[in-house]
């Protein structure tokens, strides 16, 4: 498993989606502290004493060789650490090249390992996602369903939908993580609370939790049919045809063609890196932050936003897209370049906008 960026101590407040504010709310429980777990590429090489190698000379070969190939790439002074013996050589090399690095180096060099590489270095950069939920918004394609007008952009949005959930990985708001288990929670407050002045306003709550996990069971299985570019084709032809025809919508689609023939089974989680471990306080996992849930414009939204924000804000690590590059071969130059992440979160960004165009209901008292 490989790294994910340090967030800072005192962390800014989780963006919620676009065009989405954050707002006041009943506060959700202080979690209770769990230990975080270094994943691959995130420690130094401290945690590699006293593990036992099958074969320790592989092991230390194939370190010297990717300590050579990156003092070669960034023309850096290879270490001299004759006279001592394995696995302290190791230590030693390491915390020497990693002092060389110029205070401009925005790459952090780690000793690795995963199923082809044993002790070996390479070099990481995070993709950063500036704290925003990425949250597409499904109320407004349930409120288009049935509508013969609509039709045809029901059906050009599920095929979308069924793109971000099976190709890109994308959650759905009724599978286990935190925005069902936020909406479970607000069920049960609700249950338990007897306010008589905010009666109307709480029923109208438990209408739309009744609502959305309806909705949820009839949509989920109308997006888990499988993608086909081809479909997507069809049906952006016939919304074309249609008075209402979106162009911005349009321009979504095209970016999604795009992607499919540039990364045809590239999932968001591929350059995801930290190893899920159950009751774990501190990480903030991808599936937290990117997902679908039911909307910014119903009686939930408020209380959601406040609190996923309040959940996050104490939690010390966040999962973010790494890129790597290894040095078990010699390289020609830096390649750390990210093409797939900012296009997908861009294509999330303007869907969730569009959608809440269509989701304008504003819910009173």
């Amino acid at each position: 498993m490989e790294t994910s960026s340090i967030i800072r101590q005192s962390r800014r407040a989780v963006r919620p989606p676009a065009g989405r504010k954050g707002s006041t709310a009943k506060p959700v429980k202080k979690r209770t502290t769990g230990t975080h777990r270094n994943g691959f590429l995130n420690h130094s090489f401290n945690p590699f004493w006293g593990i036992a190698f099958k074969d320790w000379k592989s092991a230390e070969r194939e370190f010297f060789v990717s300590l050579e190939n990156l003092c070669d790439l960034y023309e850096l002074t290879k270490p001299d650490v004759t006279g001592l013996s394995f696995p302290e050589n190791i230590t030693e090399a390491y915390k020497m090249v990693v002092a060389q690095q110029p205070p401009a180096f925005d790459l952090e060099v780690k000793i690795g390992q995963d199923k082809t590489h044993c002790l070996c270095l390479a070099t990481t950069k995070t993709f950063n996602t500036n704290y925003q939920l990425y949250y597409i918004p499904v109320r407004p394609l349930w409120k288009m369903r049935g509508v013969k007008e609509e039709e045809p952009l029901y059906q050009l949005l599920i095929a979308v939908f069924a793109y971000c959930y099976q190709v890109a990985g994308i959650p759905f708001y009724n599978e286990p993580g935190t925005i069902e288990g936020n909406y479970d929670t607000i069920q049960n407050w609700l249950d338990e609370e007897n306010d008589e002045p905010e009666e109307p306003f709480r029923e109208r709550q438990r209408n739309e939790l009744k609502l959305l996990k309806q909705a949820g069971d009839i949509l989920q299985p109308e997006i888990q049919k499988t993608f086909s570019l081809i479909e997507l084709e069809a049906c952006l032809t016939k919304y074309q045809q249609t008075e209402k025809c979106d162009a911005h919508l349009m321009e979504v689609v095209y970016e999604i063609f795009k992607l499919t023939k540039d990364y045809p089974k590239r999932a968001i989680k591929e350059t995801m890196h930290y190893e899920y471990e159950k009751g774990d306080s501190e990480t903030i996992y991808w599936e937290q932050y990117i997902s679908f849930y039911w909307s910014g414009e119903d009686y939930l939204s408020e209380t959601l936003f406040q609190m996923v924000n309040d959940e996050f804000q104490e939690m010390s690590y966040q999962e973010e897209p790494v890129n790597t590059q290894w040095f078990d071969q010699p390289q020609e130059k830096a390649s750390h370049v990210f093409d797939y992440e900012p296009r997908l979160f861009s294509v999330i960004n303007r869907l969730a906008e569009l959608l809440n165009d269509y989701d304008d209901e504003e819910p009173h008292e």
